[in-house]
């Protein structure tokens, strides 16, 4: 059977669309990199090209859009295999056993869309992705949906309704995973929710951060 276990630790940080994930992993790995931990970041492939392909593909046919033209087990097995695929790059990148890998989302996002969706292939996906490795640290960013619609809109490429982001949500809160996952916050602003991020990261890796240096005390006569 194809095993995917590493021997590098793992960090997933998932959450809705508009939760800030990829840019608070990347600054992550840039902080872990600062304080020397061999760190990577496994990069999300996006799927939304493909998504608006088979929009176009489907309005042309009649249907709504690529989840009626294809039903919502169709499309989650795309997904998931896509995803799969791209987890397989884990074999180089967590090589090292004192590698830290990052990633932005993982399983976890396709089985809270399974939900959200109503599919019905929840546990063929959990069969598929039996090989892939469990995450040492799973962090849940948490948004208001509200707040993720205006970061989504503000990237000016792609919509999702309040009603969506909120079931997204609740589907995540509803899998059986979630007690395990770390909530952060996600709603302040970047650096206060990066802050936070590290501060659970350095707990994690038992990672001790540098003080920061105090000014050097001058004396009031040096300048007589």
């Amino acid at each position: 059977m194809f095993d995917l276990n590493v021997p590098g630790r793992l960090i997933a940080i998932v959450g809705i669309d508009g939760a800030g994930k990829t840019t608070q992993v990347e600054e992550l790995t840039s902080w872990l990199r600062s304080l020397d931990v061999p760190a990577r970041q496994l990069p999300h492939q996006t799927l939304l090209p493909v998504r608006q392909s088979l929009d176009e593909i489907a309005r042309e046919d009649g249907f709504e859009d690529h989840l009626e033209m294809l039903g919502p087990d169709m499309i989650r097995l795309i997904s998931a295999c896509c995803k799969f695929v791209a987890l397989s790059a884990l074999k180089e990148t967590a090589a090292d056993p004192e590698s830290v890998t990052l990633m932005d989302r993982y399983t976890y996002c396709q089985y809270a869309a399974v939900r959200l969706q109503r599919a019905d292939n929840e546990e063929f996906l959990r069969r598929l992705n039996r090989a892939l490795p469990a995450p040492d640290l799973t962090i849940f960013l948490d948004v208001d949906p509200a707040a993720a619609q205006r970061r989504i809109e503000s990237r000016g490429i792609d919509r999702e309704s309040i009603d969506f982001l909120a079931g997204y949500r609740r589907a995540y809160r509803s899998l059986p995973e979630f007690d395990s996952f770390v909530v952060v916050d996600g709603n302040g602003r970047r650096e206060a929710v990066q802050r936070a991020l590290r501060e659970v990261v350095a707990s994690a890796l038992n990672i001790r951060p540098p003080l920061p240096q105090a000014p050097p005390v001058t004396n009031p006569t040096d300048s007589h």
